[in-house]
C-alpha cells in the first residue's frame, strides 16, 4: 500500500476516534493507549508487510516532531492557570524530581553494568573510584550517551498523567484535599519533565558540538529558551488583532511547525522549544484562551496519534534488555510513593489524611511516551531500549493505576457516588 494513503488513513483514524473519546468514551471511561500503540506497531517497519518502511518512517522525522511540539505548546498554554497553584505545586515538583533521580539512578547503573561505556563512541566518559580497599579497586565508567538517555528515561517516569485523577472526579464524584493535591502535583510533574528533558537534550547538543562550536551547555540552554520565547512573540505580532477563530487556528499551527522545527533542526527538544513558546504566548497575548479553545478539538486526536506513531518507532528488544521495563516499573513505583510522601510532609503544612499519596500519582499518558519519542529520535543506537522501557513500562503502570487512585480516595473519604450525568470533558488525555 501507498505510504502516503497509509498516512492519510492514520490521521482520518485518529481524528474519527478523538471525535468519538471526546464526544461519548472520555465522559465513562478512562483512555488506554495500548491499542493505539498496537495499531503503530503493525502498520510499521518491524512486521512483514511494512505498510510504512524504514526509509519512510525516517522520512516522517519532521511530523513526529511536530506533534512532540504540539503535546509541549498545549501544555504551556495551561501554565499561567497552573501557576496559581504554587502551593501544591512544590511538593507536586520535589515528587517528581525526586522520582526522576530514582529511576535515572537505576537505569544509569542498569546501562553501565549490562553496556559497557565505550569512549569511541561517547562525548566523554566520567571516571571514578568509588573505593579502594586490601588492594582491591571499585572503579565507576559514564559514559555520556548512558547519563543522557537513563536521564531521558527519568524523564519520562517523573511523569503524572491528570487524565486518570480527572476523569476519576467525573465519574465518581471525588472531591477534596487529597485530589487537589494529586491534580496539582501532576501538572506540576508535566512541567518539571519538560524541563528536565529539555534541559537534558541542551547539555547533549552541547557536548556533542563542543568541537564544531564554542557555546556552553549553558549557553544552549539560553538558545533553546530563547527559541522558545522569540516564537511566542512573533505569534503576537503576526496574529495582531485579529479575532476570526479559523485565522487564529492557522496561526498556532504555523507557530508550533516553526518551533518544534527550529527545535529539531538544533537538535534539542521541541517539547521543550514549545513549551517557552506557549508559556510566553500566555503571559503576553490576549489571544491565549482563544487559542486554548481552538486546540481543544485536537486533543484527543493528538493522543491517538502520538501513540500510533510511536508503535511505528517502536522496535522490541531482545533477551535480558527486557529488565529494563520492569526496573522502570518497580523503581518507578517505590520512588513515587516514597517521593510523594516525603514531599507531603515536607512542604504541606496541614498534614494529610493518608500517607499513601503517592499511589494517586502512579499512571503516565501521552507526555511520557512523547518524551520517549524524543529521546528515541536524539540517541538512535538506544531507540529500541528507550521506546521498550517507556513504552511497556507506561502500559504496565496503567494497569493497577486505577485501583491504586480510587483505593486511596475511598481511604481518604473522598470518593463520592457515581455522576448520573457529567459535563463534557474537553482536557487532553496528558
Amino acid at each position: 500500500m501507498n505510504a502516503t494513503l497509509v498516512l492519510v488513513l492514520v490521521v482520518i483514524f485518529s481524528f474519527a476516534i478523538g471525535h468519538l473519546l471526546t464526544r461519548y468514551a472520555s465522559r465513562f471511561v478512562t483512555l488506554s493507549g495500548a491499542e493505539y500503540i498496537l495499531v503503530g506497531v503493525l502498520i510499521g517497519p518491524h512486521f512483514p508487510w511494512k505498510l510504512l518502511s524504514a526509509a519512510t518512517v525516517d522520512r516522517l522525522a519532521p511530523l513526529f516532531s511536530l506533534l512532540l511540539g504540539l503535546v509541549g505548546f498545549v501544555l504551556g498554554l495551561r501554565g499561567k492557570r497552573e501557576a496559581r497553584r504554587i502551593d501544591e505545586g512544590v511538593a507536586g515538583f520535589s515528587s517528581a524530581l525526586l522520582t526522576l533521580i530514582a529511576v535515572s539512578g537505576a537505569v544509569l547503573t542498569a546501562l553501565t553494568l549490562m553496556f559497557p561505556a565505550d569512549a569511541a563512541q561517547a562525548d566523554f566518559v566520567y571516571n571514578a573510584v568509588l573505593l579502594r580497599t586490601h588492594g582491591y579497586l571499585v572503579e565507576v565508567h559514564v559514559a555520556s550517551t548512558h547519563l543522557w538517555v537513563a536521564l531521558g528515561v527519568g524523564a519520562a517516569a517523573a511523569v503524572a498523567s491528570p487524565l486518570l485523577i480527572e476523569s476519576t472526579r467525573r465519574l465518581s464524584a471525588a472531591g477534596g484535599r487529597v485530589s487537589d493535591l494529586l491534580e496539582a502535583s501532576a501538572r506540576a510533574s508535566q512541567i518539571t519533565a519538560v524541563l528536565v528533558s529539555g534541559v537534558v537534550l541542551a547539555s547533549a547538543r552541547a557536548t556533542d558540538a563542543a568541537s564544531r562550536y564554542s557555546m556552553t551547555v549553558t549557553e544552549w540552554v539560553i538558545a533553546s529558551v530563547a527559541v522558545g520565547v522569540v516564537s511566542g512573540l512573533l505569534f503576537g505580532l503576526f496574529i495582531g488583532r485579529e479575532s476570526e477563530p479559523a485565522k487564529i487556528f492557522l496561526a498556532t499551527i504555523g507557530l508550533v511547525t516553526f518551533a518544534s522545527g527550529v527545535g529539531a533542526a538544533l537538535g534539542i527538544s521541541p517539547l521543550f522549544v514549545c513549551l517557552m513558546a506557549a508559556v510566553t504566548v500566555s503571559l503576553t497575548s490576549s489571544h491565549c484562551a482563544k487559542v486554548q479553545g481552538e486546540l481543544d478539538r485536537l486533543q484527543h486526536p493528538l493522543f491517538v496519534l502520538v501513540m500510533i506513531f510511536a508503535g511505528t518507532l517502536w522496535d522490541p528488544v531482545r533477551g535480558w534488555a527486557w529488565l529494563f521495563p520492569a526496573l522502570y516499573v518497580l523503581v518507578r513505583f517505590v520512588g513515587r510513593r516514597m517521593a510523594t510522601w516525603l514531599a507531603v510532609k515536607l512542604f504541606l503544612e496541614d498534614k494529610l489524611v493518608t500517607r499513601r499519596v503517592g499511589n494517586g500519582l502512579l499512571s503516565q499518558g501521552t507526555l511520557a511516551v512523547a518524551i520517549g519519542v524524543n529521546f528515541a529520535q536524539r540517541f538512535p543506537s538506544f531507540s529500541s531500549l528507550i521506546l521498550t522501557t517507556v513504552l511497556v513500562g507506561t502500559l504496565l503502570s496503567d494497569l493497577f493505576s486505577a485501583r491504586a487512585l480510587r483505593a486511596l480516595l475511598a481511604d481518604a473519604g473522598e470518593l463520592g457516588q457515581e455522576a448520573p450525568k457529567v459535563e463534557e470533558s474537553s482536557e487532553a488525555p496528558a
